[in-house]
């Protein structure tokens, strides 16, 4: 696998066709996660016994950047004061390869940060709800 630019991962949010690109991204990434499922029982000699399948399989995308449009803030206010339904959107993590994770995500949390002198800034964290598609690249 040959090396990657971070920049060239993207981020699209949103029901919207084709789905907005989240602008001003600095640092995208995701992690995948597997609950282990312990079945440790009286046969297993005093050793912890795992399952070989995940209780719970999840993705999360944390996120952050430079604020430059209002698509994760206004989603993230309206769902914490309306309960509008907008923290839950198809979302689909494109990396550099082009390969792609897409499903339904949960806008868990948001944050911004500006000092007097600077820019505003934004951290923002996605949950898998429901499995999540893995497409290779081409």
């Amino acid at each position: 696998m040959a090396a990657n630019v971070g920049r060239t991962a993207k981020l699209y949010w949103g029901d919207e066709s084709p789905h907005p690109l989240v602008a001003g991204v600095r640092e995208l990434g995701f992690s995948i996660g597997g609950e282990a499922v312990d079945i440790t029982n009286n046969d297993s000699a005093g050793w912890r016994t795992l399952l070989d399948a995940a209780g719970v399989n999840s993705v999360d995308i944390p996120i952050s950047g430079v604020l430059v449009d209002d698509t994760l803030r206004a989603d993230a206010i309206n769902g914490a004061t309306i309960g509008s339904g907008l923290r839950m959107q198809n979302a689909t993590f494109e990396r550099a390869d082009g390969s792609t994770l897409t499903g339904t995500f949960y806008l868990q949390g948001y944050s911004e940060t500006g000092a007097h002198d600077g820019e505003i800034t934004f951290e923002a964290t996605l949950m898998s709800s429901g499995p999540v598609t893995y497409t290779p690249a081409a």
